[in-house]
């Protein structure tokens, strides 16, 4: 309680102080969430945007993201606010619900979207690391973070139109230690889909530079 006290702990979406039996989200706001429901029978709008991608498997996002909502917080203070943990709490409680759907079924080891090395650098940390943390929490499914890097610079998608973003993905990506995934199914994590760019680039170059291998995606949020 004393420690409560000294260093009070704020809700990443609407700034209310938590209370003692709550975890980075007010308990309003966590009720709030506009979550996207995962069916197995469904094709969700994750798997829509991916669906050129001949290995993928299967592909789930947690909650919606806009430019208008106040949960756009979450993404600030996961990226750009130092607090990373906000959403390994989130990916733990989203994997534990798709746990149970079966979406983790088969799948063999988890790969965290890499960011550049100076972005990390600045940053701190790899914000789909912490992620990723979250999903291995409830599944217990290995991380495998040093076997993809990101090869070259690229400038910021946002504010960027469809066509541009998807330019502006090109062959960003390496594999370096295709050893290490080569016949697996792989969860790869990323913060936020928005056309799918990024995640279609990085699959792109994990389907010809390993071989035997099968994609599933979880993202935090998915922005329509």
């Amino acid at each position: 309680m004393l420690l409560e006290f000294v260093f009070p702990r704020y809700c990443k979406v609407c700034g209310r102080r938590l209370d003692p039996s709550e975890d980075q989200l007010c308990i309003t706001c966590f009720l709030g969430l506009p979550r996207i429901e995962y069916r197995q029978d469904t094709l969700s709008l994750t798997e829509r945007m991916l669906i050129t991608e001949k290995s993928l498997v299967r592909a789930a996002s947690l909650f919606q993201y806009s430019k208008e909502s106040d949960y756009r917080n979450i993404l600030f203070h996961l990226k750009y606010w130092h607090h990373p943990k906000v959403g390994q709490w989130l990916a733990c409680v989203g994997a534990t619900e798709l746990r149970d759907k079966g979406f983790f079924e088969g799948i063999d080891c988890i790969v965290p979207m890499p960011i550049s090395y100076w972005k990390e650098l600045r940053r701190g940390y790899n914000q789909c690391s912490y992620i990723a943390k979250g999903i291995r929490q409830a599944t217990g499914i290995p991380i495998i973070s040093n076997a993809i890097v990101l090869e070259k610079k690229h400038s910021k998608q946002a504010g960027l139109g469809k066509f541009q973003r998807w330019k502006n993905a090109e062959n960003l990506f390496k594999v370096t230690a295709s050893e290490l995934l080569a016949g697996k199914h792989i969860l790869v994590i990323d913060d936020v889909i928005t056309t799918g760019a990024t995640l279609c680039s990085l699959i792109d170059v994990m389907e010809s530079d390993i071989p035997n291998i099968k994609v599933s995606v979880f993202t935090l949020a998915i922005a329509y």
